[in-house]
């Protein structure tokens, strides 16, 4: 008796959800470990385009002890707005496109190509580039007129950085000087000075910058003999994996970021005064075969947004 073989359905999407699901959380590890939300206080659950995040502050005021009940002091409701923008991404593969390649070789024999080789590099690399584009757009995003001498992006969903922590709104603006092997200690000393003096007790203080600036505070230091003083966090920062020190004799950490490279400015103040918003039910990386166009599709949705709880204690160094 002849024996039955027993043949796999071409349609075989059996990988797909197991790559949805790494891209989801690949996404949002990708924006979390971004520069700006590492250090900053993240608020995770925002949704909808406006969210407000509520603060208490007390004025407290000691009395001499007596008998009696004389209230003083004031309790103050602070309210931050946090604006998101709520993108997405879509993008198509088609298999076929690859027949003239060498990735040709990495197709399967089926009737239909329902998959992509490298699929989850793909999907590494777009979320990827989408993180390095919000961390841009934490910065330099402005909803009205530009900032940052007309490098910020205008007509945005949000106010960045640059557009928050302004002189208008209270910050203590010192003029620009790029950071060189010459000066570049003492261009980051004069924006610690300027940092305002109620928030120097802080254990988060942190100053951003350019990377062409930091490295400009690296070859400063050691030219001046500071190399012992150059402090990391972990074995893995001195791999590169973490870029930043602590300006010598200071509780500052210097920090770089792409967010600023090209721009004129640094930002000083406590991180966790700045506030990312974002929704993390929404980040999702998705791909799907469509039997009917014969394509893999890819979406990615992604929310984001900045706030600044009292940019009067931020100091900005900033070019004209």
């Amino acid at each position: 008796m002849e024996n039955k073989k027993k043949f796999s359905f071409n349609y075989d999407l059996s990988a797909l959800p197991t790559y949805n699901s790494y891209g989801s959380d690949m996404l949002i590890k990708s924006i979390l470990g971004l520069t700006l939300p590492k250090y900053s206080t993240i608020r995770p659950n925002l949704k909808g385009t406006t969210e407000k995040v509520g603060f208490v502050t007390n004025d407290v005021v000691l009395q001499d002890l007596s008998c009696g009940f004389d209230p003083t002091g004031d309790t103050v409701q602070n309210l931050v707005t946090i604006d998101l923008c709520n993108k997405k991404v879509n993008q198509q593969l088609c298999p076929y496109d690859l027949y003239d390649t060498y990735l040709s070789q990495s197709l399967t024999n089926a009737n239909f190509q329902e998959s992509v080789p490298f699929e989850e590099t793909i999907l590494t690399d777009i979320s990827n580039r989408i993180s390095n584009s919000v961390e841009k757009q934490l910065f330099l995003n402005a909803t009205g007129g530009s900032s940052l001498g007309g490098a910020s992006y205008t007509g945005a969903c949000f106010n960045g950085v640059g557009a928050t922590i302004t002189e208008a709104n209270g910050a203590t603006r010192i003029a620009y000087s790029a950071a060189t092997a010459s000066n570049g200690l003492d261009v980051f000393t004069a924006i610690y000075e300027s940092i305002p003096s109620n928030v120097l007790h802080r254990d988060d203080l942190v100053i951003y910058c350019s990377y062409s600036n930091y490295r400009g505070l690296v070859s400063s230091m050691r030219n001046s003999s500071y190399v012992n003083l150059f402090t990391m966090d972990a074995a893995g920062a001195a791999a590169g994996e973490e870029w930043s020190l602590i300006l010598p004799g200071t509780n500052v950490r210097v920090i770089p970021t792409v967010g600023l490279e090209g721009i004129s400015a640094y930002f000083a103040g406590p991180a966790g005064y700045h506030m990312v918003g974002m929704n993390a039910e929404m980040m999702t990386v998705k791909s799907v075969y469509d039997p009917f166009e014969d394509i893999v599709k890819i979406q990615a949705h992604v929310s984001y947004g900045y706030g600044a709880f009292d940019p009067a204690s931020f100091c900005l160094c900033q070019g004209a």
